[in-house]
């Protein structure tokens, strides 16, 4: 970031000389905006699910840099799980809760046939 930040203040200064001032101006924004993603990328990467299959329970981690902020069990026998637009949903005792929205829609699919089948062996 340092570098490319420079490169552009650098690219722009020789522009200002020349007498296209308004190339600066567009670099910084530029560059604000790659800063502003980059920044969102990082605090997104951070967040992970962790879905753990034992015995006859699934149990659903949600963590943010290392810590777990969200910690749920939910009995296979009693539950169902959908396959929503956007994500894998699992309903259980009148509610829901969404998970696996990282996902493409191929892997959503993937993970949820191997909790069904995970659930249909035991039975």
């Amino acid at each position: 970031m340092t570098i490319t930040g420079g490169l552009i203040f650098f690219i722009g200064i020789r522009f200002v000389i020349v007498g296209a001032w308004p190339i600066l101006i567009f670099g910084i924004v530029e560059f604000l905006i790659l800063v502003f993603c980059s920044y969102l990328y990082f605090n997104f990467a951070k967040k992970k699910e962790r879905i753990i299959l034992d015995q006859e329970e699934m149990k659903i981690q949600k963590i943010n840099d290392q810590e777990i902020e969200d910690d749920q069990s939910y009995n296979l026998h009693w539950s169902s799980l959908k396959n929503n637009k956007d994500d894998l949903s699992i309903h259980y005792a009148g509610k829901k809760n969404v998970f696996a929205r990282f996902l493409s829609p191929q892997r959503r699919l993937k993970l949820k046939k191997i909790i069904e089948r995970y659930k249909s062996r035991l039975s």
